[in-house]
Protein backbone atom coordinates (compact mmCIF):
# COMPACT_ATOMS: atom_id res chain seq x y z
CA UNK A 1 0.00 0.00 0.00
CA UNK A 2 3.36 1.90 0.55
CA UNK A 3 4.36 1.18 -2.79
CA UNK A 4 1.19 2.55 -4.60
CA UNK A 5 0.62 5.80 -2.34
CA UNK A 6 4.44 6.49 -3.49
CA UNK A 7 3.84 6.06 -7.37
CA UNK A 8 0.56 8.08 -6.76
CA UNK A 9 2.75 10.97 -5.65
CA UNK A 10 5.31 10.58 -8.02
CA UNK A 11 3.52 10.68 -10.89
CA UNK A 12 0.69 13.27 -10.11
CA UNK A 13 -0.12 16.14 -7.52
CA UNK A 14 -3.18 17.97 -6.70
CA UNK A 15 -1.29 20.98 -7.36
CA UNK A 16 -0.89 19.98 -11.05
CA UNK A 17 -4.63 19.79 -11.70
CA UNK A 18 -5.60 23.57 -11.95
CA UNK A 19 -2.94 23.54 -14.69
CA UNK A 20 -4.11 20.48 -16.48
CA UNK A 21 -7.85 20.90 -16.68
CA UNK A 22 -7.04 24.53 -17.58
CA UNK A 23 -5.20 23.76 -20.73
CA UNK A 24 -7.85 21.51 -21.42
CA UNK A 25 -10.64 23.53 -21.32
CA UNK A 26 -8.47 26.85 -23.20
CA UNK A 27 -6.74 24.75 -25.61
CA UNK A 28 -3.83 26.83 -25.20
CA UNK A 29 -1.15 27.78 -22.79
CA UNK A 30 -1.88 31.16 -23.54
CA UNK A 31 -5.43 30.94 -22.31
CA UNK A 32 -4.38 28.98 -19.28
CA UNK A 33 -2.38 30.82 -18.03
CA UNK A 34 -5.01 33.74 -18.75
CA UNK A 35 -7.32 31.94 -16.60
CA UNK A 36 -4.88 30.69 -13.83
CA UNK A 37 -3.33 34.46 -13.88
CA UNK A 38 0.32 32.96 -13.97
CA UNK A 39 2.92 32.85 -16.86
CA UNK A 40 2.56 30.69 -19.83
CA UNK A 41 5.71 29.43 -19.16
CA UNK A 42 4.51 28.34 -16.04
CA UNK A 43 2.00 26.41 -17.27
CA UNK A 44 4.73 24.84 -20.00
CA UNK A 45 6.34 23.49 -17.28
CA UNK A 46 4.02 21.77 -15.66
CA UNK A 47 2.49 20.25 -18.83
CA UNK A 48 5.59 18.53 -19.61
CA UNK A 49 6.93 17.74 -16.13
CA UNK A 50 3.38 15.64 -15.61
CA UNK A 51 3.25 14.32 -19.29
CA UNK A 52 7.23 12.81 -18.72
CA UNK A 53 6.18 11.52 -14.79
CA UNK A 54 3.37 9.92 -16.47
CA UNK A 55 4.76 8.71 -19.55
CA UNK A 56 1.40 9.66 -21.86
CA UNK A 57 1.09 12.51 -24.11
CA UNK A 58 -1.62 14.38 -23.08
CA UNK A 59 -2.28 16.67 -25.73
CA UNK A 60 -0.93 17.23 -29.37
CA UNK A 61 1.07 20.02 -29.87
CA UNK A 62 -0.64 21.65 -33.39
CA UNK A 63 -0.42 25.65 -34.49
CA UNK A 64 -3.82 26.31 -33.38
CA UNK A 65 -3.13 25.29 -29.81
CA UNK A 66 -2.84 21.92 -27.74
CA UNK A 67 -5.58 19.49 -28.14
CA UNK A 68 -6.50 16.43 -26.13
CA UNK A 69 -5.39 12.86 -27.12
CA UNK A 70 -7.45 10.03 -26.64
CA UNK A 71 -5.62 9.66 -22.85
CA UNK A 72 -6.12 13.82 -22.24
CA UNK A 73 -9.98 13.39 -22.96
CA UNK A 74 -10.00 10.80 -20.52
CA UNK A 75 -7.67 12.53 -18.08
CA UNK A 76 -10.16 15.69 -18.49
CA UNK A 77 -13.08 13.37 -17.75
CA UNK A 78 -11.90 12.02 -14.64
CA UNK A 79 -10.42 14.98 -12.99
CA UNK A 80 -13.55 17.04 -13.67
CA UNK A 81 -15.30 14.37 -11.74
CA UNK A 82 -12.20 14.26 -9.03
CA UNK A 83 -12.48 18.13 -8.72
CA UNK A 84 -16.56 17.96 -8.37
CA UNK A 85 -15.90 15.14 -5.33
CA UNK A 86 -13.52 17.41 -3.41
CA UNK A 87 -16.20 20.47 -3.92
CA UNK A 88 -18.65 18.50 -2.44
CA UNK A 89 -15.95 17.40 0.49
CA UNK A 90 -14.99 21.14 1.31
CA UNK A 91 -19.14 21.80 1.04
CA UNK A 92 -20.21 18.81 3.18
CA UNK A 93 -17.65 19.18 6.03
CA UNK A 94 -17.44 22.72 5.73
CA UNK A 95 -21.22 23.68 6.35
CA UNK A 96 -20.32 21.04 9.39
CA UNK A 97 -18.02 23.31 10.67
CA UNK A 98 -19.47 26.14 10.54
CA UNK A 99 -22.48 24.77 12.74
CA UNK A 100 -21.67 25.66 16.57
CA UNK A 101 -22.19 22.33 17.73
CA UNK A 102 -20.32 19.14 18.95
CA UNK A 103 -17.85 18.49 21.18
CA UNK A 104 -15.10 20.50 22.18
CA UNK A 105 -12.45 19.86 24.61
CA UNK A 106 -11.14 22.20 26.83
CA UNK A 107 -8.03 21.40 29.15
CA UNK A 108 -7.28 23.12 32.23
CA UNK A 109 -5.72 23.19 36.10
CA UNK A 110 -7.82 21.90 38.37
CA UNK A 111 -7.63 25.73 40.44
CA UNK A 112 -8.81 27.26 36.62
CA UNK A 113 -11.37 24.94 36.88
CA UNK A 114 -12.53 25.67 39.81
CA UNK A 115 -12.44 29.82 39.14
CA UNK A 116 -13.49 29.73 35.84
CA UNK A 117 -16.72 27.15 36.07
CA UNK A 118 -18.67 30.45 35.86
CA UNK A 119 -17.63 31.06 32.58
CA UNK A 120 -17.72 27.90 31.33
CA UNK A 121 -21.58 27.35 32.46
CA UNK A 122 -21.92 31.00 30.56
CA UNK A 123 -20.80 29.80 27.48
CA UNK A 124 -22.53 26.36 27.66
CA UNK A 125 -25.58 28.85 28.10
CA UNK A 126 -24.69 30.73 25.33
CA UNK A 127 -24.11 27.57 22.89
CA UNK A 128 -26.14 24.91 24.04
CA UNK A 129 -25.27 22.52 21.02
CA UNK A 130 -21.37 22.34 21.75
CA UNK A 131 -21.12 19.49 24.32
CA UNK A 132 -17.99 20.91 26.58
CA UNK A 133 -15.70 18.42 27.42
CA UNK A 134 -13.68 19.79 30.74
CA UNK A 135 -9.99 18.34 31.71
CA UNK A 136 -8.39 19.28 34.60
CA UNK A 137 -4.90 18.32 33.88
CA UNK A 138 -1.88 19.28 34.68
CA UNK A 139 0.28 16.92 32.12
CA UNK A 140 2.73 18.54 29.67
CA UNK A 141 0.68 20.29 26.35
CA UNK A 142 3.07 17.68 24.32
CA UNK A 143 1.56 14.76 25.60
CA UNK A 144 -1.57 16.32 25.45
CA UNK A 145 -1.91 18.30 22.51
CA UNK A 146 -4.33 15.68 20.46
CA UNK A 147 -6.97 15.09 23.18
CA UNK A 148 -7.63 18.62 23.53
CA UNK A 149 -9.36 21.62 20.91
CA UNK A 150 -8.12 24.18 23.56
CA UNK A 151 -6.03 24.95 26.75
CA UNK A 152 -6.03 27.66 29.67
CA UNK A 153 -2.85 27.18 30.97
CA UNK A 154 -0.66 28.98 33.76
CA UNK A 155 2.78 28.48 31.81
CA UNK A 156 6.64 29.96 31.21
CA UNK A 157 6.20 29.03 27.61
CA UNK A 158 3.99 27.62 25.59
CA UNK A 159 5.08 24.62 23.00
CA UNK A 160 5.47 26.58 19.74
CA UNK A 161 3.17 24.20 17.78
CA UNK A 162 0.38 25.67 19.68
CA UNK A 163 -1.10 28.97 18.54
CA UNK A 164 -2.75 31.09 20.68
CA UNK A 165 -2.65 34.22 23.54
CA UNK A 166 -1.19 35.54 26.45
CA UNK A 167 -4.34 36.62 28.97
CA UNK A 168 -1.72 37.88 31.73
CA UNK A 169 0.71 38.14 33.72
CA UNK A 170 0.30 35.52 37.14
CA UNK A 171 1.38 36.49 40.03
CA UNK A 172 1.63 34.50 43.95
CA UNK A 173 0.75 35.00 47.00
CA UNK A 174 0.71 33.48 50.57
CA UNK A 175 -2.49 33.24 52.35
CA UNK A 176 -3.76 31.71 55.40
CA UNK A 177 -7.52 31.33 56.70
CA UNK A 178 -7.96 35.17 58.96
CA UNK A 179 -8.87 32.71 61.77
CA UNK A 180 -5.40 30.77 61.87
CA UNK A 181 -3.75 33.81 61.01
CA UNK A 182 -5.21 35.71 63.70
CA UNK A 183 -4.09 32.76 65.90
CA UNK A 184 -0.53 32.38 65.18
CA UNK A 185 0.35 35.76 64.13
CA UNK A 186 1.99 37.11 67.28
CA UNK A 187 4.16 33.68 67.02
CA UNK A 188 7.69 33.18 65.76
CA UNK A 189 7.90 32.03 61.76
CA UNK A 190 8.98 28.24 62.81
CA UNK A 191 5.50 28.25 64.65
CA UNK A 192 3.86 28.50 61.87
CA UNK A 193 2.44 25.27 60.36
CA UNK A 194 2.69 25.73 56.25
CA UNK A 195 0.67 23.67 53.10
CA UNK A 196 2.62 22.62 50.64
CA UNK A 197 1.97 21.45 47.02
CA UNK A 198 4.24 18.71 46.09
CA UNK A 199 7.09 19.50 44.11
CA UNK A 200 10.31 17.68 44.17
CA UNK A 201 12.28 19.66 41.84
CA UNK A 202 10.97 23.00 43.55
CA UNK A 203 10.81 24.38 40.15
CA UNK A 204 6.90 25.80 40.47
CA UNK A 205 6.17 28.97 41.48
CA UNK A 206 4.45 28.26 44.32
CA UNK A 207 7.66 25.99 45.51
CA UNK A 208 9.75 28.80 45.18
CA UNK A 209 8.12 31.51 47.07
CA UNK A 210 7.43 29.07 49.88
CA UNK A 211 11.10 28.52 50.05
CA UNK A 212 11.80 32.46 50.55
CA UNK A 213 9.14 32.61 52.71
CA UNK A 214 8.86 29.19 55.21
CA UNK A 215 10.95 29.46 58.48
CA UNK A 216 13.45 26.47 57.83
CA UNK A 217 12.34 24.47 61.13
CA UNK A 218 8.47 24.99 60.02
CA UNK A 219 6.05 22.03 59.91
CA UNK A 220 4.83 21.22 56.76
CA UNK A 221 1.98 18.85 55.25
CA UNK A 222 2.22 18.03 51.52
CA UNK A 223 -0.19 17.82 48.83
CA UNK A 224 -0.14 16.66 45.69
CA UNK A 225 -2.66 18.99 44.13
CA UNK A 226 -3.01 22.76 44.26
CA UNK A 227 -6.63 22.37 45.03
CA UNK A 228 -6.23 20.02 47.79
CA UNK A 229 -4.05 22.34 48.86
CA UNK A 230 -6.35 25.35 48.84
CA UNK A 231 -8.98 23.04 50.57
CA UNK A 232 -6.90 23.15 53.60
CA UNK A 233 -5.97 26.39 53.95
CA UNK A 234 -9.61 27.31 53.82
CA UNK A 235 -10.20 24.86 56.49
CA UNK A 236 -7.20 26.59 58.68
CA UNK A 237 -4.61 24.16 58.50
CA UNK A 238 -1.81 26.63 57.72
CA UNK A 239 -0.07 28.53 55.19
CA UNK A 240 0.45 28.23 51.60
CA UNK A 241 1.58 29.58 48.72
CA UNK A 242 -0.93 29.43 45.76
CA UNK A 243 -1.45 31.76 42.62
CA UNK A 244 -3.88 35.42 43.60
CA UNK A 245 -6.28 34.51 40.79
CA UNK A 246 -7.03 31.29 43.61
CA UNK A 247 -6.16 32.81 46.89
CA UNK A 248 -7.92 35.59 46.62
CA UNK A 249 -11.36 34.83 45.71
CA UNK A 250 -12.02 32.70 48.88
CA UNK A 251 -13.19 36.04 51.30
CA UNK A 252 -11.77 33.83 54.45
CA UNK A 253 -8.49 33.40 53.09
CA UNK A 254 -5.92 36.58 54.10
CA UNK A 255 -2.71 37.68 51.95
CA UNK A 256 0.61 36.66 54.26
CA UNK A 257 3.11 38.33 51.87
CA UNK A 258 2.34 40.73 48.90
CA UNK A 259 2.55 39.61 45.89
CA UNK A 260 5.26 37.77 43.68
CA UNK A 261 5.46 37.52 39.98
CA UNK A 262 8.78 37.15 39.23
CA UNK A 263 8.56 33.66 38.12
CA UNK A 264 7.22 35.32 34.79
CA UNK A 265 4.58 33.00 34.61
CA UNK A 266 1.55 33.85 32.25
CA UNK A 267 -1.90 32.98 31.60
CA UNK A 268 -2.35 31.61 27.98
CA UNK A 269 -4.76 30.89 25.88
CA UNK A 270 -4.19 28.06 23.47
CA UNK A 271 -5.56 26.29 20.88
CA UNK A 272 -4.35 23.30 18.63
CA UNK A 273 -3.46 24.39 15.31
CA UNK A 274 -5.27 21.30 13.39
CA UNK A 275 -8.70 22.50 14.60
CA UNK A 276 -8.26 26.70 15.17
CA UNK A 277 -10.44 27.06 12.02
CA UNK A 278 -13.54 25.25 13.65
CA UNK A 279 -16.35 27.29 14.40
CA UNK A 280 -16.74 26.10 17.92
CA UNK A 281 -13.34 26.20 18.81
CA UNK A 282 -13.48 30.14 17.08
CA UNK A 283 -16.70 30.54 19.52
CA UNK A 284 -14.97 29.70 22.65
CA UNK A 285 -11.58 31.15 21.76
CA UNK A 286 -13.14 34.32 21.20
CA UNK A 287 -15.18 34.31 24.37
CA UNK A 288 -12.32 33.19 26.64
CA UNK A 289 -9.91 36.11 25.42
CA UNK A 290 -12.54 38.62 26.24
CA UNK A 291 -13.38 37.56 29.33
CA UNK A 292 -11.21 35.35 31.18
CA UNK A 293 -8.47 38.07 31.99
CA UNK A 294 -10.19 41.11 32.59
CA UNK A 295 -13.37 39.51 34.10
CA UNK A 296 -12.47 36.18 35.80
CA UNK A 297 -8.89 36.37 37.27
CA UNK A 298 -8.38 39.89 37.60
CA UNK A 299 -5.18 41.07 39.11
CA UNK A 300 -4.71 41.42 43.19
Amino acid sequence: MKAQKSRVNQNLEWADMPYLLSVCEAGSLAGAARMLGVNHSTVYRRIEAVEKRLGVRLFERLARGYVMTPAGERFYEFGIQLCAGMDEIERELGGQDLRLEGPLTVTTTDSLLHCLSGLFAQFQQMHPDIELRLMSDVQSLDLIQRNADIAIRPTKAPPDHWVGRDLTKLSFATYAHGDYWRAVQDKEPEAYHWVLLGDDLNQSPMSKLTLRCKHRRAKSTVLNTMMSVFEMVSAGFGIAAMPCYLGEKHKHLIRIHDPDDSANWHLWLLAHPDVRRSARVNAFYDFAAKNVGDQVLGTP
